[in-house]
């Protein structure tokens, strides 16, 4: 039965899994491993619950006496599958990050917690001793079957990339931000990424953003892995006198993407590509090119990397509801409307002064166009009849 119901909620949204909790005890079971699988990956409220529970698990491990303490039905750390480590930071204190951060971990170590995806998004802070703690050797069985890593943090990341090339090697996705402004971290990094490459034993989308890196440095990179290259997205990096003979290699390529391509790519790739804007912030934005080079890509979105509506497509005419015209030629409706029109104009009237005369014209005004639209009948022509 369990099993039943987790097929029938794999696809159901994280409200859904909260509705599907409720519905009996075999819908819980089977439903609480899917909605704690990525606790601290949607709203700040739900990452703070999360963050309280995981606390609870803490206190509990801390406690002498387990009679003391509370236990929870389900052991909730057991499930987590996906780490969004920034959210997760952004819930702690500032005084107490580090180290609830640095338990937290060695926690789900303990469990023995094997992560399927890691996130860490660009906060605009730079904290290197926090967002880099999950790099210590003694967290690297948890990393060890990492698919998908999302790294954009403004942090050097030459301890990232020798992390993840010692411990992964089932990589699918890939989408790394690698500046530094220290060229020997830099240069270690792409050496880092150089083994990581070479580890993987899969098909990789790889998105690289480096402003002004060595694109010359990169490209030597990936000479020996060009057939491991599923889709490729190069952002920012410097590639003058680069030479882009080695797409030609790429047979296993279905998108490719690049900032400002040089000509040389457009002679071997074509001119058929797609151009996607993304707003980084809100003077900032990255203008990207892409070619794809097959019609049956699994993948629903055009740009892969960026699953949102592309910017530079045309958009949707904003539909606006038609004047309602009011015009009858009933009798009784019409003098309905008439009578009710100047008993509110005469009421507005009854406010005016001769020092805002310019109100009283422009109220005239107003109920002149409204007798002429709503009642079919013009001001003067009503005046007329009521009163010769």
């Amino acid at each position: 039965m369990v099993d039943v119901i987790a097929n029938i909620i794999e696809d159901f949204s994280a409200r859904d899994l909260h509705s599907a909790l409720l519905v009996n005890r075999e819908w819980c079971r089977a439903t609480v491993p899917m909605y704690w699988k990525a606790p601290f990956s949607f709203t700040m409220k739900r990452s703070t619950t999360a963050l309280k529970v995981y606390e609870s698990f803490l206190e509990t491990a801390e406690k002498s006496t387990q009679q003391t303490v509370q236990k929870p039905f389900f052991d909730y750390p057991l499930f987590i599958k996906e780490l969004n480590y920034t959210n997760l930071l952004v819930c702690l204190g500032m005084y107490e990050m580090a180290k609830k951060a640095e338990a937290i971990l060695q926690m789900l170590t303990k469990y023995e917690i094997r992560l399927k995806t890691f996130i860490m998004d660009n906060t605009g802070a730079n904290n290197e001793r926090v967002y880099g703690l999950w790099t210590t050797p003694c967290y690297a069985s948890m990393f060890s079957s990492l698919n998908y890593v999302e790294i954009h943090t403004p942090f050097p990341k030459n301890n990232v990339m020798k992390a993840l090339a010692k411990n992964c090697t089932e990589l699918s996705h890939l989408d790394i931000h690698l500046h530094d402004t220290s060229v020997p971290r830099a240069e270690e990094s792409i050496n880092h990424l150089k083994e990581l490459l070479s580890a993987q034993t899969r098909p990789l989308n790889l998105r690289l953003v480096f402003p002004s890196g060595s694109g010359r440095s990169l490209l030597e990179t990936f000479q020996s892995r060009l057939e491991s290259f599923k889709r490729l997205e190069l952002v920012k990096w410097n590639f003058n006198g680069c030479d882009w003979e080695w797409l030609k290699r790429c047979s296993n390529l279905v998108e490719f993407a690049i900032t400002n391509p040089p000509p040389q790519v457009s002679e071997i790739l074509g001119t058929k590509n797609e151009s996607y804007r993304l707003k980084v912030s809100k003077n900032s934005k990255i203008l990207t090119e892409h070619w794809h080079f097959t019609k049956n890509d699994e993948i629903s979105s055009k740009f892969y990397f960026h699953s949102d509506k592309s910017l530079m497509e045309s958009q949707s005419p904003i539909i606006t509801q038609p004047r309602v015209s009011r015009w009858t030629n009933d009798p009784k409706k019409l003098q309905y409307i008439r009578e009710n029109a100047m008993i509110k104009m005469f009421k507005e009237l009854d406010h005016y002064s001769s020092e805002d005369e310019d109100n009283y014209f422009s109220t005239y005004d107003d109920y002149d166009d409204g007798y002429d639209e709503s009642l079919g009948i013009s001001y003067e022509s009503y005046l007329d009849s009521q009163f010769g």
